[in-house]
């Protein structure tokens, strides 16, 4: 009695080779024999159709002679061999069409799926004076990569024209098959003719030769904010090189290195700074005009103040990361003590001296 191979899988006589695979795959998966649940006899009976209609001359054949077509001269089934197998099953044949990913699906063979390559990645140095560093500055750099063609807008194609990919038909990943001990197993790889876009150039863009990749400078406008640390590295995703074969673009990562200032010094997100005092400043008290990041500001010096005291400017220091707070500036006091006095001056200190000051 001829067997209908169609009701096996569940699919109509006209489905498609994709139904197809998708209805076997899914009874294999339900009936196979290493699951709980699974029925030999039904697996080997959907395997037995997935092996004839997956196969476009085989399942021909049997729309025109039924399962019997072997007995009416054309061909045997490959599926099933008649004798008990290495494999434990008997009458398999694991070099079927569509085992292969069955089994890899449950013992995690062979197929993978289709991954396009990243852009690669780049660095960049980018050099700050102290006073962007405290502030936060947005920085304009031109780095030179690998970017997307302008002439053909990436397709690699003359006048943006492309045709289906011959060798993967559009689907930008071809199926490779490799032989084990087991049997045949499936790989599915990127396509490398088209590298994964399924469609190919009619005639190649002549600015970058058919990769729609070409080599250049691109500026980019990098937000660097307060409180960076000396060689701190900032990550910019997809700010990378284009990627050849339409994957993602790599990431660009910005070295940053601060240049020392001749007056500021940073301590944590405080700014210090010194200021040079005379005696009788130091002594009387004096209001000062004192140089920060943000502009001048006026410094009251307290009287009696002694070398080595710090005044402190609140919020006039570096912004945290994040922007939540800002340090302070920090004045160092400095006493300057002539070396050289005038006769009036070394009188007058002679009588402080005498004052016991």
């Amino acid at each position: 009695m001829s067997k209908d191979y169609y009701k096996s899988l569940g699919v109509d006589k006209n489905a498609s080779q994709d139904e197809i695979k998708k209805a076997y795959r899914k009874l294999a998966h339900k009936y196979h024999p290493d699951k709980k649940g699974g029925d030999e006899a039904k697996f080997k009976e959907v395997n037995e159709a997935y092996q004839t209609l997956s196969d476009d001359k085989k399942r021909g054949q049997y729309d025109q002679f039924g399962s019997g077509y072997e007995q009416a001269g054309a061909g045997g089934f490959s599926g099933f061999s008649g004798s008990q197998g290495s494999n434990g099953f008997s009458g398999f044949d694991f070099q079927g069409s569509g085992f292969e990913d069955i089994f890899s699906d449950f013992f995690g063979g062979g197929q993978t799926s289709r991954r396009q390559t990243s852009g690669s990645d780049v660095v960049v140095d980018v050099n700050l004076d102290f006073e962007e560093m405290a502030k936060g500055t947005k920085k304009k750099i031109k780095v030179y990569k690998k970017v997307k063609c302008q002439t053909c807008d990436g397709t690699g194609a003359k006048n943006k024209e492309t045709q289906q990919c011959s060798q993967c038909g559009g689907s930008g990943q071809i199926k490779r098959t490799r032989q084990t001990f087991l049997g045949t197993f499936s790989q599915v790889e990127v396509c490398d003719k088209c590298k994964g876009k399924g469609q190919i150039p009619k005639e190649k863009c002549s600015n970058c030769g058919g990769d729609g990749i070409v080599r250049d400078y691109q500026e980019m406008e990098i937000n660097i904010p307060a409180g960076i640390e000396d060689g701190q590295t900032l990550r910019v995703s997809g700010g990378g090189e284009a990627s050849i074969e339409g994957g993602a673009a790599g990431d660009l990562y910005v070295r940053i290195h601060i240049k020392a200032h001749s007056n500021f010094k940073r301590q944590g997100s405080d700014i210090v700074s010194k200021l040079l005092i005379s005696f009788s400043q130091a002594t009387l008290g004096d209001k000062l005009e004192v140089e920060t990041v943000y502009g001048p500001v006026k410094l009251k010096i307290p009287a009696g103040i002694q070398a080595g005291d710090f005044l402190r400017i609140k919020g006039k220091g570096i912004k945290t990361l994040g922007g939540f707070g800002q340090g302070s500036h920090l004045v160092e006091i400095k006493i300057k003590i002539p070396q050289k006095l005038s006769w009036s001056q070394k009188k007058l200190v002679e009588k402080l001296r005498e004052e016991g000051i």
